[in-house]
């Protein structure tokens, strides 16, 4: 599985800061029954031959906003996504963290793009990684990655969970859409099905980054942002 890399590092989660339905201005409204991928490109960026997949679920997310709210930010090319990744470990394929990437991403930028805040959602909660997805333009996930995984997608199969799969490491995926049966996630240059059940065995975190073109925009249910940003790191 060489040509498949990892690299998400184990889940944090900074002190004081709740959920996203917390900062919702009012209920969160229900979800629909399913979303489509936006139509962008989503490329390995690396992927294959380092463990950059936080920094190339951040190019991906920014390709899949300007795709739904119809703006041109500069998407990153995948020497840009090397270049930044290797940048943040030092030169060392070590793998990032997806709570240190969202707060660079918030307090920095990462790649010209700043995101207007961030906040968990609830991996066990399917409605809310719905919400995430449907309202916020997608969910920033990581999980525990089986071998099983890493076959199903190169056999072109939705990943189902497979009892006894040894774990090979943490991965960082996007859930740009979702349908009745599980989540499509941008990852290893394609799209793949993650089932609910295998979110369910092996999702140990979801974010919901707020984009500045959905903000600007109005999309999205209204959240409390100046709450938010200040239980920020």
């Amino acid at each position: 599985m060489g040509e498949l890399k990892l690299g998400r590092l184990p889940a944090t989660r900074p002190f004081g800061l709740s959920d996203l339905s917390v900062y919702a201005q009012g209920k969160l409204p229900a979800p629909p029954t399913e979303v489509a991928v936006p139509q962008a490109t989503y490329p390995m960026d690396g992927n294959d031959r380092l463990g950059d997949c936080t920094m190339a679920g951040v190019a991906h997310l920014i390709a899949a906003w300007n795709a739904e709210v119809g703006v041109a930010d500069a998407i990153p090319s995948s020497d840009a996504v090397v270049a930044e990744y290797l940048k943040l470990t030092g030169g060392q394929d070590s793998g990032l963290n997806e709570a240190n990437v969202l707060q660079l991403w918030h307090r920095d930028g990462l790649f010209g793009h700043k995101i207007e805040a961030y906040a968990p959602v609830s991996p066990s909660n399917i409605v809310e990684i719905q919400q995430a997805i449907a309202y916020y333009g997608g969910a920033y996930l990581g999980i525990q990655c089986p071998q099983s995984a890493q076959e199903q997608f190169q056999n072109g199969q939705p990943w189902t969970y497979v009892p006894g799969s040894p774990i090979e490491g943490g991965h960082c995926i996007d859930g740009l859409g979702y349908r009745p049966e599980g989540v499509l996630c941008a990852t290893w240059g394609g799209i793949a099905l993650v089932t609910w059940q295998f979110l369910a065995h092996f999702l140990e975190e979801a974010w919901c980054a707020i984009s500045p073109q959905f903000v600007a925009a109005g999309k999205g249910p209204l959240l409390d942002l100046v709450t938010l940003e200040a239980d920020l790191p």
